[in-house]
């Protein structure tokens, strides 16, 4: 049974071209919020960044929409803190804490539009999701730039 399973995966390896299981980098636990045209509600699923394309799945593996890497302009994060709420604080008193969500925001561009999609990531994955998208789009040849630094004030 073992060695029937064995050859079975390595057939359907020898099926799936080269180029989709180069460097596919998966990020689970991820939820679109918004700036998708024609995608107004939030949903839960992965986050797969291709050699071409980043692509956002259902828990089902089904394809919910793709950005092409050559139309990434830019890739940025956001981390907001919210307070623990008053019920909490009551029960809990200084042990309640906050809660700190991180947000990616993927812009892209074309000829005809321009588009800002924003994902709530696990906690501590947004650098690194960033990272990835950011080199991934610069191997597709695509035009992410790095965010202005911030002014030090002197």
């Amino acid at each position: 049974m073992s060695r029937t399973l064995v050859r079975l995966a390595l057939v359907a390896l020898a099926l799936v071209p080269l180029r989709a299981v180069q460097a596919q980098e998966i990020f689970p636990d991820v939820e679109y919020i918004s700036g998708k045209d024609n995608f107004p509600d939030k949903q839960k699923g992965t986050l797969m960044i291709g050699a071409e394309e980043l692509r956002f799945v259902d828990k089902n593996g089904q394809l919910i929409f793709v950005i092409p890497l050559t139309t990434v302009t830019e890739v940025t994060k956001d981390v907001q803190i919210r307070d623990a709420s008053v019920g909490k604080k009551l029960l809990f008193g200084g042990l309640a804490g906050s809660r700190k969500q991180e947000f990616v925001q993927i812009t892209s561009e074309t000829e005809n539009s321009a588009e800002g999609v924003v994902f709530k990531v696990k906690q501590g994955t947004s650098v690194n999701v960033i990272a990835k998208v950011r080199f991934a789009v610069k191997k597709a040849g695509g035009r992410s730039q790095e965010p202005a630094p911030a002014d030090s004030g002197q």
